[in-house]
């Protein structure tokens, strides 16, 4: 059970959940190509190697896997979520940092999408409410369709 379902409260539930677009993997996907193909090339040459840069390299290629390993959790973790009652942005697996804004206190929805964006199909939703309340959803695909499905739902209130 994700931590959004798990957070809904009595009689809430979720009617629409944004997704990411395949443009913000493609910077892990070359940091993991690239690692890869570092490992590959350090490795062939580890035999060759005195004990001391092996323990160096070894310390490399953990950290590399590590900082890998991370910026994958870190994406595929983001959830989107717009409720009959709120918009939830979550990110994290172990920490999770939530932004969250009722519906009916959303004040704007912008959307922001820059030229690449508007090639590739993705853009930012910035969700305004009353004060200081901001949540984002970057890198969705579709976004102006979520944007008029909010609309709608917070219109049949």
């Amino acid at each position: 059970m994700s931590y959004i379902s798990r957070s809904l409260s009595q009689g809430e539930e979720i009617l629409l959940r944004a997704h990411l677009h395949w443009c913000c993997f493609l910077g892990e996907w070359i940091f993991t190509l690239m690692t890869a193909g570092v490992a590959t090339i350090l490795l062939l040459q580890f035999e060759q190697l005195p004990v001391p840069q092996q323990y160096g390299l070894t310390a490399f290629l953990a950290l590399m896997t590590y900082w890998t390993v991370r910026k994958w959790l870190v994406i595929l973790s983001i959830d989107m979520v717009i409720t009959n009652r709120r918009v939830i942005y979550k990110e994290g697996l172990f920490a999770v940092t939530t932004a969250e804004i009722l519906n009916a206190k959303i004040e704007s929805v912008a959307i922001e999408q820059s030229v690449m964006g508007h090639i590739l199909g993705y853009a930012n939703i910035h969700f305004s409410g009353t004060g200081t309340a901001h949540v984002t959803y970057r890198y969705v695909k579709q976004a102006a369709r979520i944007k008029s499905e909010l609309e709608y739902i917070i219109s049949q209130r």
